[in-house]
């Protein structure tokens, strides 16, 4: 795409100047002379359509668009951006006696929070909500979810499984990506790039990696998918199997299935800037999110994550103590957090 030049209005000015012929009987360019004036209105105009459509030609290309613009593109193939959603989850009630939630209940786990209401007794389960949205609020089974709203006897939630997980607003490379991928999918070819379209189709899914090199045995296709944090459910599993069953040839088998774990242990230490966060729970977090943004196959690599970190504008000091350098996953595999330790 050409680069569209806009030059400053001294530039236009003497531009407009040089269009006049020889013979012109006015051609003084004082800014305070009359001539010079609309000479420099008609200039600015000049200045201002070059701008406009400097930003406006990038808009007209799916490679290049963003935001509604990029929108606009998707509509024109049949795709819309995935919203984000909040999440649901199944707990255990951990409390000495019955009772009640009291309306508007908060629970939470560091900055996160979720609302719980309705009866309870010891040991029985509930439904929680996320106050926000996104991915980070499907939390693993097992985590406890602390009363922000105190409740008497009700000592904590015990997450037990994600219900309805929690999704992030698809970014504009994500759907630039999809709008690319859907040209592939006019034809009825087993290709890798319709296989990655059909499964991200799910607004669940965003990770994709697709095998087409028969892994296992002539005629055989597997599409590896996974959801922004962790691995993908059973159900998800289903959804996407039945989409790839509709559109796969009939000389191709195609199997939908999880990637492999790999669980990533890490240790770092942090050297706090003042006014930085001392909490190693929180930077702990930090790692878990750095760990679930790697994508299916996508390499560990230390200096990444030091970055990622510095980007918080909290720390003077980091160092990866473990593990020391990359860590290569098979083609399939992805990397899930494992244990964290943090050193203040």
């Amino acid at each position: 795409m050409p680069e569209i030049r806009v030059p400053n209005l001294e530039e236009a000015t003497a531009e407009l100047l040089e269009l006049l012929p020889q013979d012109f009987p006015v051609r003084n360019p004082d800014p305070f002379s009359v001539f010079g004036t609309y000479l420099r209105l008609a200039a600015q105009v000049g200045v201002d359509v070059r701008a406009t459509l400097r930003a406006l030609v990038p808009q007209l290309y799916v490679v290049t668009a963003t935001g509604e613009w990029l929108d606009e593109h998707a509509r024109g193939l049949g795709l819309a951006r995935k919203e984000a959603a909040p999440a649901r989850l199944r707990a255990r009630v951990i409390a000495e006696a019955p009772g009640s939630f009291p309306p508007g209940t908060l629970v939470g786990l560091g900055q996160l929070r979720y609302r719980v209401e309705g009866d309870y007794s010891p040991g029985a389960e509930t439904e929680v909500r996320s106050e926000g949205m996104g991915a980070r609020y499907n939390l693993p089974p097992g985590t406890r979810l602390l009363p922000v709203t105190v409740v008497p006897g009700v000592e904590a939630l015990e997450v037990v499984e994600v219900v309805e997980p929690g999704l992030d607003r698809e970014t504009d490379e994500e759907l630039r990506a999809r709008c690319i991928l859907s040209w592939p999918t006019l034809g009825r070819g087993s290709t890798y790039h319709a296989y990655m379209s059909w499964a991200l189709e799910d607004p669940e899914v965003r990770k994709v990696v697709v095998l087409d090199d028969h892994p296992r045995g002539q005629g055989t296709v597997d599409v590896v998918i996974a959801p922004a944090q962790g691995l993908p459910s059973p159900e998800l599993i289903a959804r996407v199997q039945a989409r790839v069953e509709e559109r796969r040839p009939l000389t191709v088998s195609a199997l939908v299935r999880p990637p492999t774990p790999i669980p990533l242990h890490v240790r770092v230490r942090v050297v706090p800037s003042p006014g930085g966060s001392r909490d190693a729970g929180v930077w702990a977090d930090r790692v878990r999110l750095f760990v679930h943004g790697l994508g299916i196959g996508e390499t560990f690599w230390p200096s990444r994550l030091m970055d990622r970190l510095h980007d918080f504008g909290e720390a003077e000091g980091l160092e990866v103590l473990s593990p020391s350098g990359p860590l290569y996953p098979p083609t399939d595999g992805l990397f899930v957090p494992g244990t964290v330790e943090v050193v203040l």
